[in-house]
């Protein structure tokens, strides 16, 4: 059977030949095509989306769908998009193919333009937009090297999130005398920074809210996580239930004091520790450092190492030399020592 339109070539489908077909290939383009970036972050527009990641590709990828053929026509590639500065046009060569028969590469022009706008997160980060608030502080609400390590944990864990999810900032730090304060772009940082925290250290967390207006139709929260660090220094005496102790240090599990009253080192198991009922006295136990003499049959002679006067304690001592814990002129082993 030979072509319909031409008469001359036999016909392969729908009564048409191969040129004669190839005439009726319409390609269905875009009126114009809009690059949409963020200047501050480099985050492109997609259709209503704005891509953090990858974002020149995923771009490129919808521009492609934009592109359509006629039956039997499929579209097997597309260049990137290539800009004419001067021109405002973007040059593009796209490549169709019918069933097994050759490809055409086709050159196309479109209108383009260029736009700078700063997208929804960059607004929010500028305009000290926040969902949450992280106060750090310490057990006598003064600064200590434990809060500034937990600030830097918590930095470095919205850091991480943001790789992923840039809806994840700080919108600010601002360091008090007390403690300090960060303020999140995303309430879920704060429910797993307090959660984490909990697992690590010992620690006091209190979470409230506050109505803060209406977003997207609703009632827009925000939330304050308090969360108070058991940060007190190694030979503090504290008060915990009315019981005075030497503060020894702490674990995740709880902590560790020495009963002034028969010089045993105990734990205080983690959940039996009511910030209400742990003070600070304010008074130091004063760590001293001794040459150890002799020690045998649980009794040990030592020398202070800096006033060079010699104490005799019942206890075994290994080692050449042993640091103690001075409170009241008694003498208490550190724990660890």
């Amino acid at each position: 059977m030979l072509c319909i339109k031409c008469g001359i070539r036999e016909a392969i489908h729908k009564g048409l030949c191969e040129n004669c077909l190839w005439d009726t290939l319409s390609i269905d383009k875009p009126g114009s095509i809009t690059f949409t970036n963020c200047p501050k972050c480099g985050a492109v527009k997609v259709g209503n989306y704005w891509a953090h990641h990858e974002p020149q590709e995923r771009w490129q990828k919808k521009i492609n769908e934009l592109f359509k053929v006629n039956e039997p026509f499929a579209i097997t590639s597309l260049t990137p998009v290539e800009l004419n500065k001067i021109e405002d046009t973007a040059y593009i060569r796209i490549t169709v193919r019918r069933e097994e028969a050759e490809e055409k590469t086709i050159p196309l022009e479109v209108p383009y333009r260029k736009e700078h706008i700063s997208c929804p997160t960059c607004n929010k980060v500028t305009g000290s937009y926040y969902e949450s608030k992280v106060q750090i502080r310490g057990f006598s609400e003064k600064m200590s090297e434990e809060l500034v390590r937990i600030h830097e944990e918590l930095l470095l864990m919205v850091e991480n999130n943001q790789k992923k999810d840039p809806e994840s900032f700080v919108s600010k730090s601002v360091q008090l005398r007390e403690g300090i304060d960060i303020y999140l772009g995303k309430k879920k940082d704060g429910d797993t920074f307090s959660r984490e925290i909990q697992s690590k250290t010992i620690c006091n967390v209190v979470v409230s809210s506050s109505l803060a207006g209406i977003k997207d139709g609703k009632q827009f929260f925000r939330f304050t996580y308090m969360i108070r660090i058991l940060d007190i220094e190694p030979g503090s005496i504290i008060f915990f239930d009315g019981v005075k102790y030497i503060y020894q240090g702490k674990r995740p599990g709880g902590i560790f004091v020495t009963d002034l009253k028969d010089g045993k080192i105990i734990q205080i198991n983690k959940r039996l520790i009511d910030f209400d009922k742990l003070k600070e006295s304010g008074e130091k136990a004063i760590r001293e450092r001794f040459i150890v003499l002799d020690s045998h049959n649980g009794e040990a002679s030592l020398m202070n190492e800096r006033t060079y006067e010699q104490i005799i304690l019942t206890m075994d001592i290994e080692g050449s030399q042993v640091d103690l814990f001075n409170y009241e002129e008694n003498y208490y082993r550190i724990m660890g020592e």
